[in-house]
C-alpha cells in the first residue's frame, strides 16, 4: 500500500517468492490520470446496495514500549468502514467539501464501559463519512483494549490490557454479536446489501469462531448480494501460522461458501494455507510495505507500493492501513469495479492511511490525494 506498505493472492506457493522479488526490484513508477487507472463504464457499476462493514472495535494505545502512547479507537472495523467510504467517494468523482456521506454502515460490538464521549469520538472520525454507525453493547462486558506498536519491518506487535480479551471482554463480546436478529434489523427494508466482515480465524481466538455466526442464518444469507472477508490470525516466530490455526481459518472461511466471493488475507495467512483453498476465490494478499498481490482465475498481478507524501517518505502510523485496503476493495468489488482497478484504488487508500496518526480527515483534499496515489500505481501494475 505504501513505499514501505499492503495487498492479495490465489495460486500462492509456486508464484509467491517470484512475486516478492518483483516487488522489491521494481523501478521508478510513472504517473497517469486517474481516469486511465479507473476507466469504467456506468454499465459496470451497481450503485444500489448499501455496504455493511461488520468489524471489531478495540481501544488502541499506540507507541513503542519505551515511548508515550497515543490513544485512539481502532480494531480494524472503523478503519475498514472509512476505507470503503473513501473508495466510493473517489469513485463518484464528487468534489464537494466536505465529501458527501457514503452508503456504508459500520457495525461493531462494545462493552458496558463504552461512554458517550467514545461514541462522539467515533462519530467525529467515522460518522461524518458513512450512512450510519450501529453499536451493539454487551451488558457487563469490557471493550477490548491493547497496547500495540510496529517493529522495524512494520510488523504489528501487541498485547492485551486489563484482561479485556478474557471472559468479561472480547471472548464474550465477539460471540454472536451481531446476532442474526440484530443483523436483519440493521439491514431493515433494504432488499439486499453487500457485506464485509473481519473474521477471527485462529483456533482459540476470542469469540470461538462465533463472530460470524449471523452469516450462517438462511434469512441473512438471502439478503446479502456480495460477501467478502478479512481473516485475522497471528503467526508464530517462524512467520507462519500453526497448523491448527491454518486449519481453523480454512474451516471458518469455508463455512461461508458459496456466498463468500472475496478474501483479503495478510501475507502470513496466505503463505500458511495451500493454493488449492485460495483457488476457489478472488484473493487480495496484503503484504505491508512490499505491496499487494491480486489473484483470480489464471491471473496473478502485483501492485507495488505507492510513494508516501510524508516529510521523510516513511509511514506516520501504518495501523489500520490493511483494514482500510480490505474495506475499500470490498466496496469497489460490490459495485462491480473489476478486481485490478479496485485493488489499485484500495492500495492508494491504504497508503494515504499511513500518512496520518489515525484515520485521515474526511475532506476533499484526502480524496484527491487518494486519486493521485491511484494514478501513480496504475502504470506500475505487473503481471507474472
Amino acid at each position: 500500500m505504501f513505499s514501505r506498505r499492503d495487498g492479495k493472492g490465489t495460486k500462492m506457493k509456486k508464484c509467491y517468492s517470484s512475486a516478492i522479488s518483483t516487488i522489491l526490484t521494481s523501478g521508478l513508477i510513472s504517473f497517469s490520470a486517474l481516469a486511465s487507472a479507473l476507466s469504467l463504464t456506468s454499465s459496470q457499476l451497481n450503485y444500489n446496495h448499501r455496504i455493511i462493514i461488520v468489524g471489531k472495535i478495540i481501544i488502541d494505545e499506540y507507541g513503542q514500549p519505551s515511548q508515550r502512547r497515543s490513544v485512539s479507537i481502532g480494531g480494524g472495523g472503523p478503519q475498514a468502514a472509512f476505507g470503503a467510504a473513501v473508495a466510493l467517494a473517489a469513485l463518484s468523482g464528487s468534489t464537494s467539501e466536505p465529501p458527501e456521506k457514503q452508503l456504508v454502515t459500520f457495525v461493531g460490538a462494545v462493552g458496558e464501559d463504552w461512554t458517550e464521549i467514545d461514541t462522539q469520538t467515533l462519530n467525529e472520525m467515522l460518522g461524518v463519512a458513512v450512512h450510519s454507525v450501529e453499536l451493539i453493547k454487551g451488558s457487563g462486558l469490557k471493550t477490548p483494549r491493547i497496547h500495540l506498536w510496529h517493529d522495524q519491518n512494520q510488523n504489528v506487535e501487541w498485547k492485551a490490557l486489563n484482561d479485556s480479551f478474557g471472559p468479561a471482554g472480547a471472548e464474550a463480546l465477539w460471540n454472536n454479536r451481531p446476532s442474526a436478529k440484530e443483523m436483519l434489523s440493521i439491514i431493515g427494508k433494504d432488499e439486499q446489501v453487500s457485506c464485509h466482515v473481519d473474521l477471527e480465524g485462529a483456533k482459540d481466538s476470542p469469540g470461538n469462531g462465533n463472530d460470524i455466526q449471523f452469516l450462517r442464518d438462511d434469512e441473512v444469507q438471502n439478503r446479502i448480494a456480495f460477501l467478502s472477508a478479512e481473516p485475522v490470525a497471528f503467526p508464530d516466530k517462524s512467520g507462519l501460522l500453526s497448523k491448527e490455526d491454518a486449519e481453523s481459518i480454512i474451516t471458518r472461511l469455508g463455512s461461508l461458501a458459496p456466498a463468500l466471493k472475496l478474501i483479503s488475507p495478510d501475507e502470513a495467512i496466505c503463505k500458511s494455507i495451500e493454493d488449492t483453498f485460495w483457488n476457489n476465490y478472488e484473493v487480495a494478499v496484503r503484504m505491508g510495505p512490499k505491496g499487494s498481490l491480486i489473484c483470480y482465475e489464471d491471473t496473478r498481478k502485483i501492485i507495488p507500493a505507492a510513494t508516501l507524501e510524508t516529510a521523510d517518505g516513511e509511514p506516520v502510523n501504518p495501523t489500520g492501513a490493511g483494514n482500510a485496503y480490505s474495506g475499500a476493495l470490498s466496496a469497489l468489488r460490490s459495485r462491480g469495479v473489476p478486481l485490478e482497478k479496485a485493488a489499485i484504488l484500495a492500495a492508494a487508500i491504504g497508503a494515504v492511511f499511513c500518512e496520518y496518526d489515525h484515520i485521515p480527515p474526511w475532506t476533499a483534499a484526502v480524496i484527491e490525494r487518494v486519486k493521485r496515489a491511484a494514478a501513480e500505481l496504475e502504470p506500475a501494475l505487473q503481471q507474472f
